[in-house]
């Protein structure tokens, strides 16, 4: 028998959550998945290839929990993405970026246009941009069309994704 102690914060807890539900059809609280959380966290090689049981307990989340818990699982296993462009606050910009996000494959779920807040260039316009993406790697050709379209990323950029070492 060992004993493991998966490091735990809202990424790691959801993760398995987002597994269950999705493969399993199974709704979990955190503390309910933990034994696929070490598991998923590469703790335990030894079985890797076998056939394993694991305990699941504590169905009762709260919904409004378990949606949070949802989206950051997404997130975090890189199949929603945020990122933040300063746009020229001309005809046709939002339009651009629309159709860039379009040809990569990128699904907008919301898009927030602000002026206020664009910094002292009045031309330019602050984006903030929520897409649904395929996994890291997409998200990798995401940033790449982008930059390629002229689009350029504000702000900081999700660690995954510097050097592309996914």
């Amino acid at each position: 028998m060992k004993a493991v102690v998966a490091a735990w914060s809202s990424i790691v807890a959801s993760l398995p959550i987002l597994r269950l539900a999705e493969l399993e059809n199974c709704i979990i609280k955190g503390a309910g998945a933990a034994g696929l959380a070490a598991l998923l966290s590469g703790q335990l090689p030894q079985l890797a290839g076998r056939k394993v049981v694991l305990l699941l307990t504590g169905g009762n989340i709260d919904p409004l929990a378990h949606s949070r818990v949802i989206e950051r699982g997404l997130a975090a296993d890189g199949r929603i993405y945020r990122f933040d462009v300063l746009l020229n606050d001309r005809p046709g910009s939002l339009a651009h970026l629309a159709s860039v996000l379009a040809n990569a494959g990128a699904n907008v779920t919301e898009i927030v246009h602000n002026r206020t807040f664009a910094g002292p260039d009045l031309s330019r316009v602050h984006v903030l941009c929520t897409v649904e993406t395929r996994d890291r790697a997409h998200i990798v050709e995401v940033q790449h069309r982008l930059a390629e379209s002229g689009v350029k990323l504000f702000g900081k950029v999700p660690s995954f994704v510097v050097g592309t070492g996914i």
